[in-house]
């Protein structure tokens, strides 16, 4: 046994400790994000080129909460795959629609502007996010 009180003065209360970032996945549901960073890189595959982007959660619609996460898509924007390809463009036609920007030249155009993202659980990986809808 260990008199903690003499460590720590008056004992340890946890609840007064900020606890670490939790990386369990976010709740389904819908949160307030922006774009924090996005940029170009090959496919792993060496067959196409996508946008890497990393999303800032501001917080949950429902309650506020989660503020401060970040959550990760990748758009397949150039692929020798079409369907891979197509489906890419799409969803990235998404975001862009979501921040108000139908005509983008660089991706530095999508940082730092506010949108709503729906957050599901990814159902091949239940320890990661997908977004559904932007």
């Amino acid at each position: 046994m260990s008199d903690l009180s003499q460590i720590i003065g008056g004992g340890f209360n946890a609840a007064e400790v900020e606890l670490p970032n939790d990386n369990a996945p976010l709740p389904k549901g819908e949160y307030y994000v922006e774009v924090e960073k996005a940029e170009t890189k090959q496919t792993a595959n060496g067959q196409g080129v996508g946008l890497n982007t990393t999303f800032n959660v501001l917080g949950s619609v429902a309650d506020n909460s989660h503020a401060g996460r970040k959550l990760f898509n990748w758009f397949n924007l150039q692929h020798s795959n079409q369907t891979a390809e197509r489906i890419g463009r799409a969803e990235f036609a998404a975001l862009c629609m979501a921040v108000g920007k139908p005509q983008v030249q660089d991706s530095d155009e999508l940082v730092g502007i506010p949108m709503i993202v729906r957050v599901d659980i990814d159902k091949k990986d239940a320890e990661r996010n997908v977004i559904k809808a932007y």
